[in-house]
């Protein structure tokens, strides 16, 4: 059975147990019992990682090659805090395409206009930034005051609503601009997505034909440079990313990207997580996000 037809919903749908192997004896040798006990099913894992850190996960992962798949709150809506730069690059990425700009143009990095985490702006304020630039900005280092300046560029917030809308992602939605959308108020639907929907639109944009092979391979060239990764931590030796990681008020920390493997595997990982918590100051959660991608590869990559 595939784990698309058994995701792990809040509900809490129980996947197959692992059963654990007993060594065999030889007529010379008593007989050893594996002293690993069986996994818990993998949704029961995640409800662990919950309790231990007093969050909640939401988690879609799909093989892109297979089609194997895995969720958990995968429906439920988090804030995209600063993930939403992926789809902004894009949207560039897509104009440039249709000659409508060129990622040579220069913007003018307007003293004023500087807003907190503008590693890359704040040290060429008064100075002209070409448009490339600002995306390798809002991407490796989630500059942004960047990212403020590229979405003047494509026509403010709504612009990305509607560029989801656009490649099928009916739930991400951008209301406003840095650093306000990053409050992440519970039930607040303001500046949300949800990981299926922002997993599987970014899978579409770095693999679909949303972008042509130039444009797209620059898109995943500026991702797997990103300084910022929290799921890295989680993977094997020889794994890397082209991803985009958010996070803000409510201990709100995501990471929505592809990993690719040595043997050439890709496979989507679209965590968003938030804390259960009434504290608007909770901590960052990035451990938790290396320990969802942990948990999440070896599911969706073994053999059928």
């Amino acid at each position: 059975m595939s784990l698309s037809r058994r995701r792990l919903l809040i509900t809490g749908t129980a996947a197959t147990v692992l059963a654990a192997c007993g060594v065999k004896s030889s007529p010379a040798h008593p007989t050893l019992s594996d002293p690993a006990e069986p996994l818990p099913p993998v949704g029961q894992r995640i409800a662990d990682l919950e309790k231990r850190h007093n969050a909640f996960v939401g988690l879609y992962a799909q093989n892109l090659d297979s089609k194997l798949d895995l969720a958990h709150r995968d429906g439920d809506p988090f804030a995209m805090c600063s993930t939403f730069k992926a789809y902004l690059s894009a949207r560039v990425l897509q104009k440039a395409q249709a000659g409508e700009l060129l990622l040579t143009d220069t913007v003018l990095v307007d003293p004023a206009e500087l807003k907190p985490n503008s590693p890359r702006t704040e040290p060429n304020a008064g100075q002209p930034m070409a448009i490339s630039d600002l995306c390798a900005a809002a991407l490796q280092v989630s500059d942004n005051t960047a990212a403020n300046m590229l979405l003047r560029a494509i026509g403010g917030p709504p612009a990305i609503t509607a560029f989801a809308r656009s490649i099928g992602d009916d739930r991400s939605r951008l209301d406003r601009w840095e650093t306000e959308l990053n409050t992440a108020l519970p039930g607040d639907p303001r500046d949300t997505s949800t990981p299926r929907a922002l997993g599987g639109g970014l899978a579409r944009v770095l693999t679909g034909d949303v972008l042509d092979g130039s444009h797209r391979k620059q898109l995943e060239d500026w991702m797997r440079a990103n300084t910022t990764s929290s799921m890295r931590a989680g993977l094997p030796a020889g794994w890397t990313t082209a991803d985009k990681t958010g996070s803000g008020d409510f201990a709100s920390t995501n990471d929505v990207g592809i990993a690719f493997g040595p043997g050439g595997e890709r496979v989507l990982l679209a965590i968003m997580t938030r804390t259960q918590s009434d504290d608007a100051q909770a901590a960052p959660l990035r451990q938790l996000i290396a320990e969802v991608a942990t948990l999440a590869l070896p599911e969706v990559t073994r053999p059928r």
